[in-house]
């Protein structure tokens, strides 16, 4: 018993530090690799309440994809520092009110507040690949099969506009004028 809690407060202690140091960090990589070490934390602290598809899923999908591609773009995009921007007349006073609520919750919590219980769930299966499967073809199917629609949907679009109203064999003729070599003819461009 003592491991798991050992494991987890390592976990937690790391994912706080790493927390503050994408705040912290003057440098976007540095912001990025901390949001990584964060990403990594707690899909160790899912592992542990036993949530074996939720682990893997933030392991490759968050952890490995995403911030993935957070680091290539900052990469990318390169050292740019920011224009100073004005504040929000605003912001002292909202950051403020942000902290005293956030403040009131930890107070109410070290107090004892009662809140509802849980209801009981099977623990045995929590998490699992089976149960996770079960709920999504079964309860959620028509949430998840409008959402993959909805993601297809916006990526048919994010191509279309990237290409800004062009056809594809225009699109074509221009990288080829670009790249400084002929392109296919009209005739093999209507056959294509």
């Amino acid at each position: 018993m003592i491991v798991p809690q050992i494991v987890f407060w390592v976990m937690a202690v790391i994912a706080v530090l790493a927390g503050f140091g994408v705040i912290a960090s003057h440098q976007a990589i540095r912001s990025v690799l901390s949001l990584v070490a964060v990403m990594l934390a707690l899909s160790v602290l899912f592992l542990l309440l036993s949530a074996q598809f939720v682990f893997a899923v933030q392991v490759i999908v968050y952890a490995g994809a995403v911030m993935v591609l957070f680091l290539f773009v900052v990469a990318l995009l390169g050292p740019m520092r920011e224009r100073a921007s004005h504040r929000l007349r605003f912001q002292w006073g909202l950051s403020v009110l942000v902290v005293a609520v956030f403040g009131g919750f930890i107070y109410a919590e070290l107090q004892g507040i009662g809140f509802r219980a849980p209801d009981k769930l099977d623990t045995t299966v929590f998490g699992t690949v089976q149960q996770i499967g079960m709920g999504l073809f079964t309860t959620y199917l028509y949430p998840f099969e409008l959402t993959s629609i909805l993601l297809l949907v916006a990526a048919v679009g994010a191509i279309y506009l990237s290409r800004g109203g062009r056809t594809a064999s225009e699109v074509r003729r221009q990288e080829d004028a670009e790249l400084g070599r002929g392109g296919p003819s009209q005739e093999e461009d209507e056959i294509a």
